[in-house]
């Protein structure tokens, strides 16, 4: 049976843990979802030549780049998939927006309240010729975050006036942990 589907080419950017979570998602989505159209992992971008081509030959890439730009002139990219630290984030969406790719982002979306405002002009300025963005936020879509949602819309919980979240893990506890990107402000901003 052949896939009738029109196809939707990705270049995605960065291919360490998010990338390799990402990349999971682009090769397994249309077996769980009814889509319109049917991704294909078109080229992975990353620093490392070799390192790159192994993360594509393992993770199911067709094609590999050594930089992030050259997927925007790739006619077989339509979506850019931004898997990198946040300090790059605004450079590449920006730049992917501008040169008309839709832009998914990991988090953290920005470092400073400057670059998350340029990123949202651009993102205007591209939804206003029809180009989409948005941010990967995974937990969207859990059952118990789609049921308080539905909670809140339906006014079960009655006026909302305060919330306060907590994003706790522990896997950066053990003090044998490299010091990664997430833990370093200039990288990571915030973080998640």
């Amino acid at each position: 049976m052949t896939d009738s589907r029109p196809t939707l080419g990705v270049g995605m950017v960065g291919y360490a843990f998010m990338g390799r979570v990402h990349s999971q998602a682009w090769r397994s989505v249309a077996s769980f979802f009814d889509l319109p159209a049917r991704p294909v992992m078109a080229a992975l971008a990353g620093r490392s030549p070799e390192r790159t081509a192994e993360a594509a030959a393992t993770l199911g890439w067709a094609a590999v780049e050594t930089d992030w730009k050259r997927l925007l002139e790739r006619d077989d990219v339509q979506i850019v998939d931004i898997c990198t630290p946040g300090d790059s984030h605004a450079d590449i969406a920006i730049a992917a927006l501008e040169a008309g790719k839709h832009v998914i982002c990991e988090k953290p979306l920005a470092n400073t309240v400057a670059e998350a405002e340029a990123m949202a002009a651009a993102a205007r300025a591209a939804a206003a010729r029809g180009v989409r963005s948005m941010v990967a936020f995974n937990y969207r879509r859990v059952p118990a975050v789609a049921l308080a949602r539905r909670f809140v819309e339906e006014g079960r919980l009655g006026e909302i006036r305060h919330v306060r979240a907590q994003y706790l893990q522990d896997w950066i506890v053990d003090p044998e942990f490299p010091l990664v990107w997430r833990l370093q402000k200039d990288k990571a901003g915030s973080g998640a």
